[in-house]
């Protein structure tokens, strides 16, 4: 009986250690944006990616995010592709499963070119994730980027402003 109750005790101080360790996991995902960069080129010099983005988003085929649908979409000129590269440093014990980038419109921006690879980030590692945009070739850099990633299928968000 004695065992029993030594047994009883033991499996008791294991669960709630592992309960403990658990929770410590998750209290302790900390995932943060380390930097945050952005490049621009005007379309002008690419104008097969302006046709390609173009006669996707007319079809309907277009892979990503559509923001506006322009009614007269001008020339290749009129546009540019703004790319942001987001830096993140993994705290977490526990790699994460996946991420994903998105950027927070403004009234000029077309469209987000979708990224449909999936991008994980060992723990305690920095890794870089991109985002690009098609918007209009006098538009500012500044927005607000979220960063959303998943840790044992748990969705979490981070948020920064770049350039503001």
């Amino acid at each position: 009986m004695r065992a029993l109750k030594i047994a009883a005790c033991a499996a008791v101080s294991l669960l709630v250690v592992t309960l403990l360790l658990v929770a410590y996991l998750f209290l302790t995902a900390q995932v943060e944006i380390v930097s945050v960069t952005s490049t621009g080129a005007s379309l002008e010099s690419d104008p097969e990616t302006f046709e390609s983005l173009r006669s996707a988003v007319e079809q309907e085929t277009f892979q990503g995010t559509l923001f506006n649908r322009p009614s007269e979409w001008g020339s290749a000129g009129d546009y540019a592709l703004i790319t942001y590269t987001v830096r993140l440093r993994n705290g977490c014990l526990v790699p994460i499963d996946m991420i994903e980038a998105q950027v927070v419109p403004q009234s000029q921006d077309i469209l987000q070119i979708g990224d449909f690879q999936v991008r994980s980030l060992e723990a305690k590692t920095e890794g870089d994730i991109t985002a690009s945009i098609l918007t209009a070739k006098n538009s500012h850099a500044i927005r607000e980027v979220i960063v959303t990633y998943y840790v044992w299928g748990v969705s979490f968000s981070v948020r920064t402003t770049y350039g503001g």
